[in-house]
Order: structure tokens, then sequence, then C-alpha cells
């Protein structure tokens, strides 16, 4: 029995001891989470199997943290995936590895958000994670991309080395004035939006960090406009509702850092197996000159009259 039919067993021994019979657990994903469907049950399995295999007890405060941040922001009215009723949510202990037990979300055919409906989606988040009265670990998202920054460091590809010159002014940066970091759902990008039968909901809160300014709106436009270029309509309708110069500049270093901590993140995580190495070795095609029209965008709007 290989590790993930062990921890779907575990998983599927807690049903049972719950009352769920009869389950045939489908797997809808397998990354950083091992995600199972207990079908035919409105139930999922999230299983930590990468972060627990870090640090048993960090994967326990987080998935504890997400399960409150889910309860907090439907307390407020921000949609949002909720922990499952069915059972117990969590966290379980099952044999070594945490997981947490949510609601199942049907695939759902909807019309993608507009730019106007994305940004209100995104800003409505932001505000909810605004009263959460939990811990919120400073820089939470990105201390990890620190940790993928030096595991990099001595990669012979040169568009790694240029893009971690880049990194290490950004990250010194980000910590000179920490006092202004703000709660952020850490990484609000397009698949953590889900389509569901009540409209689009926020999922996946386990990297609930503070983070600078328009961290959050950078993190749902960062690969739209990476992939699509600086005219994707999301991200122009942002630049458009960016009057001031000290917002554009903010959310300019907030981009530019999102795309940091996505491309040297998700290298990180495929080249040691556990990620699409075809993504992130796209990312890091597009990385480069992305920020660098990214600062042509801010140089440009500080010389406006």
């Amino acid at each position: 029995m290989s590790d993930k039919e062990k921890l779907i067993s575990e998983v599927l021994i807690l049903a049972e001891k719950a009352g769920l019979y009869q389950i045939t657990p489908i797997e809808l994903s397998n990354g950083g989470n091992l995600i199972i469907h207990l079908d035919p049950h409105p139930i999922v399995a999230r299983i930590a199997t990468v972060l627990s295999k870090e640090d048993a007890d960090y994967a326990y405060k987080t998935l504890d943290r997400e399960l409150r941040v889910a309860h907090h922001l439907q307390s407020k009215g921000i949609p949002a995936l909720l922990p499952s009723d069915h059972l117990d949510a969590g966290p379980h202990d099952i044999g070594g590895t945490w997981m947490t037990f949510w609601k199942y979300v049907p695939h759902t055919p909807l019309k993608p958000p507009s730019p106007s409906e994305a940004v209100e989606l995104v800003n409505a988040l932001s505000l909810g994670m605004k009263y959460f009265s939990g811990e919120i670990p400073l820089l939470g998202v990105w201390e990890r991309t620190c940790h993928s920054a030096k595991r990099l460091m001595n990669h012979p590809d040169p568009r790694i080395q240029a893009l971690l010159k880049v990194f290490v002014k950004v990250d010194r940066q980000m910590r000179l004035e920490t006092s202004l970091l703000i709660p952020c759902h850490g990484d609000a990008h397009t698949r953590n939006l889900l389509p569901s039968p009540e409209g689009w909901i926020w999922s996946d809160f386990e990297d609930l960090s503070r983070m600078p300014a328009y961290w959050d709106l950078a993190s749902y436009v960062g690969n739209l406009a990476l992939f699509n270029g600086v005219q994707e309509p999301t991200f122009m309708y942002i630049l458009s509702q960016l009057n001031n110069g000290s917002d554009l500049e903010a959310f300019g270093f907030a981009i530019t850092a999102r795309t940091l901590m996505s491309t040297l993140g998700n290298l990180d995580f495929a080249l040691a197996g556990n990620g699409d190495l075809e993504f992130a070795s796209k990312q890091l095609e597009l990385a480069e000159d992305f920020i660098r029209q990214i600062d042509l965008i801010i140089q440009k709007n500080g010389e406006a009259p």
C-alpha cells in the first residue's frame, strides 16, 4: 500500500467512526495538499501532506487557523468555502499527517467574473480579513518564499539568478516598515476562487499573512497578467482605478513581489518533485520581462504631469 493509499484509508476510518459508510474516495488534487471527495457525501478531505512532513506542529496550527478564518469570513458575509458540518472538521492527525474536512462544492459552470466584479470580490475578501482576531503570521507566506530562494541560490539557470537579485531588493524593502503590513488571504489567485451553486466563493486560507497593501489584488491578477501581458483586462482595470501615484507604486511593488513569490516558489516546489514543472518553467520564461514592464509602468506614471 502506497503512502497516499494509507492516508486515504485513515480518512475513511475517521468517516466511518462518524457514521459515514459506502464511501468512494475520489482524488480531486494532489499538490501541497491531497484533496479527496468522499463520494457520495458532500465532504472533502484536505490532507496537508507536504506541510505536515516539513513541520507537523506548524501544520496543525495552520489548519486550525484556516478553519477559524473560514467561519470568520462567513460571519462577515464574505462568500467562503466552509468546513464540513457532517462530522468534526478537525484538524485530525492521521499517522503524523494533519487533515481537515470541508464542504464539497460540485462543479458549477459560471461566467468568469468581469474585471470590476473580480476586484470587488478581492476587496471584500481583504476587508473581511482585516477584522480577523486570531494570530496572523507576519510575512508568513513570504517567509516560505525566502526558503525557496535560499534553496535556489546556487541554481545555474541565469534567469533564476536574475530573479534572485530582484528578490533580495524586494525582500529588504518588504521588511523596512512591517507595522504597515495588513491582514491578507495570502494566496488569493483565481484557482482559489471557486464556482459554486451560490456563486463565487473563496477557498484555501492556509496562507493567511500580514503582507503589503494590495497583496490580495496582486495575487489575483498576477498570473493573469504574467501569462497574458500587461494589457490583460483585469490588470488594466486595476491600473485605471489607481489614480494616486503612491497607490500605483504600492500595487507595483505588491505584484512584483507576488510574481517573484509565485515563480520562485513554484520552481522550488516542482524541482523537489511536488509541483507542476511545466507551469513553473513557463512562469520563469516570462517573469523577468514582466517585472521590467511593471517598473516601466510605475516610472511612466511618476513622470506624468
